[in-house]
C-alpha cells in the first residue's frame, strides 16, 4: 500500500517544478520517490545548488525607526506581574490607559 506525502513548497517553485518535470516525462510522485531512494541511499539530503526563495523574494533589515516602532508598540501591550489583590482586568485596564496615553 502507497501513503501519501504532503508538503510546502512556493508557488513559483511548484508551477516551474512540474513544468520541467512535464517536460522530462515525470511526475511530482517519481520525484518525491527518487528524493526518498536518495536519503535511504546515501542518507544526506541532495545538494542545492543555491538556496530556494520564493520567487521575488528577498531578505530585508528593518530600519532603525521600525524597530523603534516595534519596540514602542509591544512596551505599551506589556502588562508587568501583578503586585496587588486589585483584579487584572482592573489592572490591565489601568496600564493601558498609563502607557496609552504616551502615544495620544
Amino acid at each position: 500500500m502507497d501513503a501519501i506525502v504532503s508538503a510546502r513548497v512556493p508557488v513559483a517553485v511548484k508551477e516551474r517544478g512540474n513544468a520541467t518535470l512535464k517536460e522530462l516525462g515525470s511526475t511530482p510522485s517519481q520525484l518525491i520517490n527518487a528524493a526518498y531512494e536518495f536519503v535511504l541511499a546515501e542518507r544526506q539530503l541532495p545538494k542545492a545548488r543555491e538556496p530556494l526563495r520564493a520567487a521575488g523574494a528577498q531578505k530585508r533589515a528593518l530600519t532603525s525607526q521600525q524597530v523603534e516602532k516595534i519596540r514602542a508598540a509591544l512596551e505599551a501591550m506589556y502588562v508587568g506581574p501583578t503586585v496587588s489583590n486589585q483584579p487584572f482586568n482592573e489592572q490591565l485596564n489601568k496600564a493601558r490607559d498609563e502607557r496609552y496615553a504616551r502615544f495620544a
